[in-house]
């Protein structure tokens, strides 16, 4: 990835991992990025924007079992991805039917090139894109879930 970074070229990133899979709920919105601080460092690094991506209705195409969070997380940090999903009634590995996906993309984060960024120019910037990140979700909960539900949609962030 930082080839390419190198090179001035675009990079898409979900950097939810294995994590932001094993938390997917269809009932509520969640997004694990507290921790993730490499793709921030990395766009420092290179002076490359940040750019929110929200995928509205993505944890509504299969359903996950839910819960025993601590173990299954950490598995995952032992690279174990512990997700049990289903989609379709009648082939499970297929998505869901009827599901509306709404991406939203948010604002760019215009970030400095610093060569070596401290750790606390590194949580500055994470924070200024997760602020962003909840920004989005606001704005468009609604006209993504329609108002009753947009109204009580809330975004976790683990």
């Amino acid at each position: 990835m930082e080839d390419y970074l190198k090179n001035g070229e675009d990079v898409a990133l979900p950097p939810g991992g294995f994590e932001e899979a094993t938390l997917t709920c269809t009932t509520q919105d969640r997004v694990f990025i507290k921790k993730r601080y490499g793709f921030v460092r990395l766009c420092l690094k290179y002076g490359v924007a940040i750019r929110p991506v929200y995928v509205f209705g993505e944890g509504r195409l299969f359903g996950n079992v839910q819960g025993m969070w601590k173990t299954r997380l950490a598995l995952n940090r032992w690279g174990i991805p512990t997700i049990l999903v289903w989609g379709s009634w009648f082939f499970p590995l297929l998505p869901k039917k009827g599901v509306n996906l709404h991406i939203v993309v948010g604002k760019p984060l215009i970030v400095p090139k610093i060569d070596n960024p401290t750790k606390e120019e590194v949580i500055a910037w994470h924070e200024k894109y997760i602020t962003e990140l909840k920004r989005i979700y606001e704005e468009y909960k609604e006209v993504a879930y329609g108002n009753e539900d947009g109204k009580v949609a809330k975004l976790e962030v683990w």
